[in-house]
């Protein structure tokens, strides 16, 4: 009988990257419901068993890379900000995210089918953890930006989170307009509106 293979820490936490940048690809093209363990392990050259040594569940490899993809849109959104400290620029901070969102939606549309059968399957913690991120993050940016809001921090997070969300009116508004124009109007707006 063959021995299983015995992985160094090292071995595990590249074999843990490695499907995280695999699980955002195939999340990007196929969906949570369409990708699966076997395919995954497939592309990543390891067992099924290997998987189940690194992740109960498939739902946790797909937790942990969504937490991946926060940090990395955090720093991104950070970035502009550090950089441009102005309205301006929290305004194209969010301008750059509504297009991530747009052009990769079975990652971010949260309405979907799709996206609600990985939310169901997840614990109350880990949905809180990624609720509170999201407005961490929108702290975090008004913070490295400099600004002083005008209202309420969680109001403003809120409105912010509401104009995002007109991601999911692409087909009706791209019907009669320039959707992206209409996106950055009510950006430069809003933005005025809650920052000094």
């Amino acid at each position: 009988m063959p021995s299983k293979p015995v992985f160094s820490d090292a071995d595990k936490k590249a074999i843990r990257m490695r499907l995280g940048e695999l699980c955002e690809e195939c999340w990007i093209a196929h969906g949570y419901k369409k990708t699966s363990i076997k395919n995954l392990c497939d592309k990543a050259g390891i067992s099924i068993g290997t998987f189940y040594t690194l992740y109960p569940t498939k739902e946790d490899l797909f937790s942990e890379t969504i937490e991946l993809i926060q940090k990395k849109l955090t720093e991104k959104v950070l970035d502009i900000n550090r950089r441009r400290q102005t309205k301006e620029g929290f305004a194209q901070s969010i301008k750059e995210l509504f297009r991530e969102y747009d052009s990769k939606p079975f990652l971010y549309n949260v309405n979907t089918p799709d996206f609600q059968s990985f939310v169901t399957k997840l614990p109350k913690d880990t949905l809180q953890k990624i609720k509170f991120d999201s407005f961490e993050a929108f702290r975090q940016a008004a913070q490295a930006a400099n600004l002083t809001l005008k209202m309420e921090p969680s109001q403003a997070y809120g409105i912010l989170s509401a104009l995002l969300t007109t991601v999911n009116a692409k087909e009706t508004l791209s019907a009669t307009c320039d959707y992206f124009a209409v996106f950055d109007c009510m950006t430069d707006i809003l933005v005025n509106s809650i920052f000094e």
